[in-house]
């Protein structure tokens, strides 16, 4: 369940009770820090291990944010590549004579257009089986235009139908792809077990001016579990893939 509201629900719905629990956390540590206090002064000894911790916290998060930045390029590298591969079809497309061939392009143009209904679409699923159709009446309308064609430019146009094809399973495959749940998982533990040690440190009297900083923090920390689940997901949230390359292609049809 955890993984599924951390891929799938509103961004918002995830960082307040993330916040909320970070902040809970920190008292649950000033509740600790005042039931074993007995006026000893481990200022020094608390202060290593706050920035020991914080610090492992902070390479967790950068782990796991350039984890999510690789396929966020990874995906953005798959929908260039599909967007030549589905230009380079058309190009080969046009050489193809005839009635079969004017059905081959315009089949063509009705599964660029399908491509580009991938990012606004809500049932992916249904998409992707549309998806299948829509290849398998490429593939007979190919099989209808070649025949008419030159061997050479027809193995052409076959190498550039497949290669299509397949950079549409490439990007299917790694949009379903995910930041394990496990490391997302590790990753907001270990920052819920910061800000108990964090409340723990700074729940002493003398320091409850830094109430403001600390929650200065655990925003800052919640806006970076926030920027990392937007990276994990390719058609929501703020950061979304440009549909550019295939929208390009798509217009050299016309």
């Amino acid at each position: 369940m955890l993984n599924q509201a951390m891929s799938s629900a509103p961004l918002w719905l995830v960082a307040i009770p993330f916040f909320l629990a970070l902040a809970l956390m920190a008292q649950f540590g000033r509740w600790a820090r005042g039931r074993v206090d007995r006026g000893s002064d481990d200022s020094d000894t608390d202060g290593s291990l706050l920035s020991a911790s914080l610090a492992l916290l902070g390479l967790l998060i950068a782990f796991t944010f350039s984890l999510a930045v690789s396929r966020y390029d990874t995906r953005r590298a798959m929908i260039v590549a599909e967007g030549n591969a589905i230009g380079t079809a058309w190009l080969r497309a046009t050489l193809a004579p005839g009635p079969e061939g004017a059905a081959l392009r315009d089949a063509l143009k009705g599964y660029a257009d399908l491509r580009l209904r991938v990012p606004a679409s809500t049932d992916l699923p249904a998409l992707n089986a549309a998806t299948s159709r829509s290849q398998e009446q490429l593939w007979r309308r190919l099989q209808g235009a070649i025949g008419g064609m030159q061997p050479p430019i027809a193995a052409t146009l076959v190498t550039a139908t497949t290669e299509m094809f397949d950079a549409a399973s490439s990007r299917k495959a790694e949009g379903e792809a995910r930041i394990p749940g496990r490391v997302l998982r590790m990753v907001s533990l270990f920052a819920l077990l910061c800000a108990g040690i964090v409340g723990y440190v700074l729940g002493r009297d003398v320091v409850r001016r830094h109430l403001v900083v600390t929650a200065i923090l655990f925003l800052l920390l919640t806006m970076a579990m926030t920027l990392i689940l937007d990276l994990d997901r390719p058609w929501s949230g703020g950061v979304v893939l440009s549909q550019q390359p295939i929208i390009d292609a798509r217009a050299a049809m016309e």
